[in-house]
């Protein structure tokens, strides 16, 4: 086990399949221990932690969890996002929020669920039509990513996991600079907008009718 906590079997400098996110979740829980923190998987994504952890919570609405879970993912993913809008080097969460841990169990068994789904985004990005200054890129990313986030944290079913997709799909796209998945992730993200906007729209015709 390295200082910071990552498993002593992971470089950084690696092959590209090593350095993958999915790897280096998947070796986090590797490591011998009771229980992994939120600081343990900060410091082990080091320099890429926030699109590394914008991917992390997204992917893990896109497999089933218990009712409410969405919830509770969504709102790092809307912390993530205003840091990211607002131009933070790292990310930030309260200490509380850091030592908060879970079972290395559970832990493994969340990676499990989302590991193939990442590693079939992981294999198919490459850089390519990156046409954009990153920098404008970084703003717009964080712009859509902050508005996916809040209708995650919705407490409505069946309408989390688009929106979740598309900040997967936008992260992998700026990170690999693939131009490509960007525009994906752009155009999911119209979808789920609209989606998020008929429903909203019908809940309210229905309240007026009701109560009208």
């Amino acid at each position: 086990m390295n200082a910071d906590g990552t498993p002593s079997d992971w470089d950084p400098n690696g092959s590209p399949d090593e350095r993958r996110l999915s790897s280096v979740l998947v070796h986090l829980g590797d490591r011998q221990a009771d229980r992994i923190s939120l600081d343990d998987i900060l410091s082990a994504l080091s320099e890429r932690s926030f699109g590394a952890l914008l991917i992390l919570f997204s992917a893990l609405n896109l497999v089933p969890l218990p009712p409410g879970t969405s919830t509770i993912f969504g709102i790092p993913l809307v912390l993530l996002s205003i840091q990211m809008l607002i131009g933070f080097e790292n990310p930030w969460f309260p200490a509380f929020i850091r030592r908060k841990s879970m079972r290395i169990e559970t832990y493994r068994a969340f990676i499990g669920r989302i590991q193939p789904i990442l590693l079939r985004f992981e294999k198919l990005a490459r850089p390519r039509y990156w046409l954009v200054p990153q920098i404008i890129v970084e703003r717009v990313v964080s712009i859509v990513a902050l508005a996916m986030s809040l209708i995650v944290i919705l407490p409505f079913p069946l309408i989390n996991q688009m929106p979740a997709l598309s900040i997967v799909l936008l992260s992998i796209g700026l990170g690999e600079q693939d131009g490509l998945w960007l525009g994906t992730g752009l155009l999911v993200a119209a979808l789920a907008a609209g989606i998020a906007i008929g429903l909203g729209a019908s809940v309210g015709l229905a309240a007026l009718h009701i109560f009208g």
